[in-house]
């Protein structure tokens, strides 16, 4: 009775930000959405702990602790950013496309990949990654993307409806290898997640994400080898005039004999120095270090990382990747954006 109470409160509450949030300035939304960051920061005691365990480990010899503790205040508003945008999203039009994103492509081969659509595109929850995909599909055209199920149904109903403007395909994890498959040899595209954990034995292999070792999905990669198509990674990168960024780095091209492991790891070390230029903008607040190596020492990993014999299994069956970095140094970070290039 307690459960059918809360989740009658989410979809009320949800409902209510559905029909309300369009209807205001997207100024104002920016406003209430720092706001609603920096309460939840100062309310939110566990996840506070998860943020400064994953910023000690990932940041600690490059920034102090009064330094790690501004970017978990920001990163709150960020993400409370994101959230509320989202809503926002059935407001954009390709018509006014101009004053919310500008394209950004790393090299030629990225603009001619990304403009012909078909390919995979790799990003990460970093920024507003919901409106890389909304922005993309207004200029372009829509992508088939995965979206997982919330717990209480009628939500995934209200998101799903959000994240479909313009025309993008939401599908379940349910049967969506074969379905992205099919979409793809019909050239079309797709867009996957692939900074979040997964159980190592679900088609996953082991990265090394700023220094430590995670577990992440193979989808990206596996469909890459098996339908021929690149993977690009994207990012929505924040710009000081208030528009996106939607930034196109150079395609990776996997062969169906590829290393599995090693394209994983190409598309990570794409994203990791953005992350390390912008970190209050990429999702910390998630557990990204679930699973501590056998031969780790326990201070290198955050508090909530556990040992896991699946972990160290998987990882001895790809070859046995180390649990240190071969450099000590933090990969250099990019210079911040400047001015934003013309819209092409």
């Amino acid at each position: 009775a307690l459960k059918r109470r809360r989740y009658a409160l989410e979809h009320a509450a949800l409902r209510a930000a559905a029909a309300v949030l369009p209807r205001l300035p997207l100024a104002l939304v920016r406003g209430l959405a720092a706001a609603a960051g920096t309460l939840t920061w100062a309310v939110d005691s566990r996840g506070r702990r998860v943020m400064a365990e994953n910023l000690r480990v990932a940041l600690g010899d490059t920034h102090s602790a009064a330094e790690r503790r501004r970017i978990a205040r920001r990163n709150y508003r960020v993400f409370a950013r994101t959230f509320c945008e989202l809503f926002q999203g059935a407001r954009l039009r390709e018509s006014t496309w101009d004053r919310r994103f500008v394209f950004r492509y790393e090299s030629p081969e990225a603009e001619a990949v990304e403009r012909a659509g078909q390919c995979i595109f790799a990003t990460a929850h970093f920024s507003n990654f919901e409106w890389l995909s909304l922005g993309r599909a207004l200029r372009r055209g829509p992508s088939m993307i995965i979206a997982q199920d919330f717990k209480n149904p009628p939500l995934t109903d209200i998101f799903r409806a959000m994240r479909s403007h313009g025309g993008q395909m939401i599908i379940p994890q349910e049967g969506a290898m074969l379905r992205l498959f099919k979409h793809l040899k019909k050239g079309g595209s797709a867009a996957a997640l692939v900074d979040l954990n997964v159980p190592p034995e679900q088609s996953a292999t082991i990265i090394r994400c700023f220094g430590k070792l995670t577990c992440i999905s193979l989808l990206h990669v596996a469909l890459a080898a098996r339908t021929g198509r690149p993977i690009v990674p994207a990012l929505a990168v924040p710009l000081p005039d208030g528009r996106y960024e939607l930034r196109f780095f150079h395609p990776v091209s996997v062969k169906a004999d590829a290393d599995y492991q090693g394209v994983a790891q190409a598309c990570w070390d794409v994203f990791e120095p953005v992350f390390r230029a912008h970190p209050e903008h990429w999702m910390w607040l998630y557990k990204h270090w679930r699973y501590l190596p056998e031969d780790a020492e326990p201070a290198e990993y955050p508090a909530y990382a556990n040992p896991s014999k699946r972990f160290n299994r998987l990882r001895r069956a790809i070859g046995g990747v180390p649990a240190r970095s071969t450099s000590a140094a933090a990969p250099p970070a990019p210079a911040a954006p400047g001015p934003p290039p013309p819209a092409r």
